[in-house]
């Protein structure tokens, strides 16, 4: 039977071929699949030569040795690994520890004093005698820097805020020129005058004359010249203040 005898054959839905044409296509692929099976198993099983850059020819056939690793029986405990504990330390212990004895006879001290000087003590120490220091000058006084001349200042009633009188007698001594031709003579004079809170003056007269009028002209002068004076301290009550000022010249 052909090919060109049955071309139903090749046709869709045409009748199947006999069993003899199946048996020859089955045998045909089983002998197929064992010989490219056969072909595998040979082309696998052969060992191939590597040879290394370093090296001349092919290495001889080394074989690698596996190692085998052994399992941990178990796993490590946490509280093994950790670190140990320091052991507790004990505490200190007070210094004194006095245990009490039952029927022990209680000894009661007396509370330390102040030493007691005897008789003999008190003879030996005697109080020193220290002599009374001179009474220095509190007056304020201002004197120039060749201590040809000076001023001084005295108030009425108790003030006692010597900071304030030392101003004035620094501001009015700085502005005192003592006339000339006074020579070896010591000559003084004294004005009086008041002093307001808002440091004007008032009632401003020669109180002791030097017995020099041009002398007496000067301390005026002087005192005209320093007004007006620093304010009252603000603790002062009183409406005004008044105040003695002396001129002093000797040369």
């Amino acid at each position: 039977m052909g090919w060109t005898e049955k071309p139903s054959v090749l046709r869709r839905g045409a009748a199947p071929p006999d069993q003899r044409t199946s048996a020859i296509f089955i045998a045909t692929s089983c002998l197929l699949h064992v010989a490219l099976l056969a072909f595998f198993v040979t082309k696998a099983s052969r060992i191939q030569d590597i040879a290394l850059p370093a090296s001349g020819g092919p290495s001889p056939k080394t074989r690698a040795q596996l190692v085998r690793l052994t399992p941990l029986r178990s796993f490590p405990n946490a509280e093994a690994s950790a670190p140990a504990a320091e052991p507790e330390r004990e505490r200190p212990r007070p210094a004194l520890i006095k245990r009490y004895t039952p029927g022990a006879k209680v000894v009661v001290r007396p509370e330390r004093g102040a030493a007691k000087k005897s008789a003999t003590d008190e003879t030996k120490t005697s109080p020193k005698t220290v002599a009374a220091a001179p009474q220095a000058d509190t007056s304020p006084r201002w004197y120039s820097a060749d201590s040809s001349k000076s001023t001084s200042v005295a108030t009425d009633g108790d003030f006692r805020w010597a900071y304030y009188l030392a101003a004035i007698r620094n501001k009015i001594g700085s502005r005192w020129v003592p006339p000339p031709g006074m020579e070896g003579r010591l000559v003084k004079a004294t004005v009086y005058f008041r002093i307001h809170k808002d440091g004007q003056i008032s009632v401003a007269s020669v109180e002791t004359s030097s017995g020099y009028a041009f002398f007496d002209q000067t301390a005026m002068r002087a005192l005209l010249a320093a007004t007006p004076l620093p304010p009252l301290p603000a603790g002062y009550t009183d409406d005004y203040l008044g105040v003695h000022f002396g001129f002093e010249y000797q040369q």
